[in-house]
């Protein structure tokens, strides 16, 4: 009897059909659907992070277990977006316990987990997204007036890199976050701790000189301004001086009446992870194919320019005007730091498609013995090549609601009500709101426009 499976075959080749139809419906399994990020792509293109996050978390079956990180870092940053950094820092500080004890069960693990299909491993998360989480964590504690808790979270910053660092024996270029380290001095010199402050701007300063070889993002003024400000308020004469002939820049002591205002924009959309497959197929004389399929995952840029934005501060008879700076390139960090560790991707890789290729060619041989004819050889190994084909995939989550970058802008005002106006490139306005600056404190405003 011939139904529409069997093709019009007859006999042991229709039985062989069917079974290689069955097991290619078998191996393909599930993949997590990403269809409703169209939904949050478009929400968060309007800066309607709310609506967004409710997507995300109506949808939380979609995840499924082996990615409840993901869900915890997507809901936990567009709640960051929306300023409801509370329930923020509920969902990161989740994701960050999650990604702990995956970390370490990866390395009690070792090598027993190198030929497991990561897609049915849970998502532990990339090293720089790991980082991210302390950083959004941070500024949700300066943002909360938690300016101790936001310390406490950028120093684990450190902890963390000089713990992947071991993990890479030193061959990862990710060994700093050279603008958490300006955050870091931002935090404490709102808290007072001046000399701290000044340490930290060193350390940015040496590593926006790293960043600068490695991902294109020079030293911003503003913290060249900082350093020259620090040095010459703690009286360290030497310093200030070395920094004032560096940058071509003269120290100018602070008015007490004056405050700082901190404006960090997040811009565009960070990038996501792409599937590049490696395929390789030669026929032999009795008409059997002999495929071999590898999967592995790529960064891919949504947006491949730094957006440059203008800022005006209006009060009174002061007004001020300045661009933004670039201070972290997420997209250039995140396409380095997989391509650094692409060579343990490729083990995994080509154990575990090698694994699925020797069964493959197992099943083949099997039905083979059933019926030797060209015809019946040539239709088995396609539908087998397949399902291989198809169960081969490579992991492509990632934490796609990042920004491109991350960009600051850094002002030093009397105190006073200002009216702060930002605009993209384009003359489009971004962002408007009221200002309110107190004497020798640091206020700090966030500005999403991942659009």
């Amino acid at each position: 009897m011939t139904g529409l499976n069997d093709g019009g075959v007859r006999g042991p080749t229709a039985f062989r059909v069917r079974t290689a139809l069955f097991l290619a419906l078998f191996l393909q399994g599930c993949a997590m659907s990403v269809e409703f990020y169209k939904q949050v792509d478009t929400q968060v293109s309007a800066n309607r992070f709310d609506v967004a996050a409710k997507v995300v978390e109506d949808n939380r079956k979609t995840y499924g277990e082996s990615s409840s990180v993901l869900y915890n870092l997507e809901t936990g940053l567009l709640r960051h977006y929306a300023g409801d950094y509370d329930a923020s820092n509920l969902r990161l500080l989740e994701s960050e316990r999650q990604m702990d004890e995956l970390y370490t069960q990866s390395i009690s693990k070792g090598v027993g987990s190198l030929l497991v299909n990561d897609n049915l491993l849970p998502y532990e998360g990339e090293d720089f997204e790991k980082v991210y989480v302390n950083l959004f964590l941070a500024l949700n504690y300066a943002k909360l007036g938690k300016i101790e808790d936001a310390i406490v979270e950028a120093r684990k910053v450190d902890l963390k890199l000089n713990e992947y660092s071991r993990k890479y024996d030193g061959k990862n270029s990710y060994k700093q976050d050279a603008f958490v380290r300006y955050i870091m001095g931002v935090l404490y010199e709102a808290n007072g701790e001046l000399n701290d402050a000044f340490i930290s701007y060193k350390l940015a300063y040496d590593g926006y000189r790293e960043y600068d070889t490695l991902y294109a993002t020079g030293c911003p003024s503003f913290l060249k301004s900082d350093l020259i400000r620090t040095a010459g308020l703690l009286g360290f004469d030497d310093e200030r001086r070395e920094y004032e002939n560096l940058f071509g820049m003269q120290y100018a002591s602070p008015q007490r009446n004056q405050g700082t205002l901190l404006i960090i924009i997040y811009s565009g959309k960070g990038p996501v992870k792409e599937e590049v497959k490696l395929k390789v197929s030669i026929m032999d004389k009795d008409g059997t194919t002999h495929t071999f399929v590898a999967a592995i995952p790529k960064f891919q840029a949504r947006q491949n320019w730094v957006r440059p934005y203008r800022l005006e501060l209006r009060g009174g008879a002061t007004s001020s005007e300045l661009s933004s700076e670039l201070g972290e390139n997420v997209t250039a960090i995140a396409a380095r730091n997989l391509d650094e560790r692409i060579g343990l991707v490729y083990l995994k890789t080509a154990g575990r498609a090698l694994m699925k290729f020797l069964a493959a060619e197992k099943a083949k041989k099997e039905m083979k013995k059933k019926d030797d004819s060209p015809l019946a050889n040539f239709l088995t190994s396609v539908v087998v090549d397949a399902a291989y084909d198809a169960s081969e995939k490579a992991d492509i989550r990632t934490w796609r609601i990042l920004p491109h970058d991350i960009q600051i802008a850094r002002f030093q005002l009397p105190e006073g009500n200002y009216d702060l106006s930002i605009s993209d490139e384009a003359c489009q306005s971004v962002d408007n709101r009221a200002i309110t600056i107190k004497p020798g404190t640091v206020s700090v405003q966030i500005v999403p426009d991942v659009r």
